[in-house]
């Protein structure tokens, strides 16, 4: 079955299923042409007419004039995910944008996965199959960030003991303990591109071959990445707290489900959904046991635009549980560039119940 055959549309008083409508059809056409870029781009057909001037010369445009369209329509779908914290939706979008970029039907098919892999180390070498390495790993209450260092690779003492300082401070705040009452934690960690040498070489290299200067190109350089935020509440033997609301942050969420909570603010992006759709997530969220694994805490996503950056630090900020307890926040960093490229790690942290704020106490008296 064809998706979207039962549905009709209207063109110049017609109501015309999806094939027989004009703009319908292309749009399916051209997905399905983009979904299978890999295997068209190198068929033998296409390759031999083109120095016979037969490809017509719009198509190339058109195709790049659809990929920009619909690349702009997946992110903001990536950010309505996020808003429904479906982590099944956004995982199943950032494939959708892998896809649409490389011309692949299947991110998950191992034979696409080694082809990409080889294709990358052909291109780049051995060193440049695109990998993240997550380093220094740390959620707790925020740390400060280091001064600024002085320019030049040798320091003066002042500047180490000013950096072993920071250090230091940074360790201590560390180790303190996350509060309900705290105005934010901080998710914090060191990611290291371990493909950002071979990469910029290769780079230099095809600019200095095509007479382009190395810094003009090299500035066009994007590279996105998304960080998927879960989080769970862990009992005393280790197994999931199915009785946590997954609350966070302000004390009116709890007991609420982030959909009502939408609702509740009128929040435009609910207003869009059809009612339909508002069943099927609060349905995808009703069974305790999974919702640990579905629901999202946070989305963020992180852009590369320098092609030659190595390291680089991640911060990104979230608001502790309600109920002090053990928790355990699991991160999924997935490429929108690259195939089958994932990294996913856990974090426990043990949360504290804070002071009452003034503010709850005095709500408290009112009521």
């Amino acid at each position: 079955s064809i998706w979207g055959e039962d549905k009709k549309f209207s063109d110049n008083g017609k109501i015309l299923g999806p094939l027989d409508h004009p703009g319908v059809r292309r749009n399916l056409i051209m997905t399905m042409g983009r979904l299978h870029a890999k295997q068209l781009n190198t068929h033998p057909d296409l390759i031999a007419a083109g120095p016979k001037g037969l490809i017509d010369p719009t198509y190339f445009q058109a195709t790049m004039e659809y990929r920009q369209r619909v690349g702009q329509m997946l992110e903001a779908a990536l950010r309505m995910s996020c808003s429904l914290r479906s982590y099944r939706l956004a995982i199943s979008i950032l494939d959708a944008i892998v896809m649409f970029k490389i011309g692949l039907m299947n991110t998950t098919d191992e034979t696409q996965r080694k082809w990409f892999e080889e294709l990358m180390a052909k291109q780049y070498g051995a060193s440049g199959v695109p990998k993240l390495v997550v380093q220094e790993k740390f959620l707790g209450v925020p740390t400060p960030e280091p001064s600024k260092e002085a320019g030049g690779k040798d320091k003066s003492d002042a500047d180490k003991k000013e950096a072993e300082k920071n250090k230091i401070v940074q360790q201590i705040m560390q180790t303190r303990q996350v509060t309900t009452t705290d105005e934010k934690m901080a998710l914090e960690m060191m990611i290291t591109r371990q493909h950002a040498e071979a990469f910029t070489k290769e780079k230099v290299a095809m600019c200095q071959k095509q007479g382009i200067p190395p810094q003009i190109a090299l500035q066009a350089y994007r590279e996105a990445w998304f960080i998927l935020v879960r989080a769970k509440k862990i009992n005393e033997d280790g197994s999931a707290d199915l009785t946590w609301d997954g609350a966070l942050g302000d004390v009116k969420n709890s007991g609420k489900n982030h959909l009502e909570l939408m609702k509740e603010k009128k929040d435009p992006l609910f207003a869009m959904l059809e009612a339909g759709t508002v069943k099927d997530f609060s349905k995808e969220f009703e069974d305790a046991a999974s919702n640990v694994d579905k629901k999202i805490v946070i989305g963020w996503p992180f852009l590369i635009s320098n092609v030659a950056q190595k390291t680089g630090k991640v911060k990104i900020h979230l608001p502790p549980p309600l109920e002090p307890g053990k928790y355990e926040f699991t991160v999924t960093i997935k490429s929108q560039e690259f195939l089958g490229v994932k990294e996913e790690f856990s974090l426990v942290v043990d949360v504290a119940k804070g002071a009452e704020k003034k503010e709850d106490a005095e709500s408290k008296k009112d009521k």
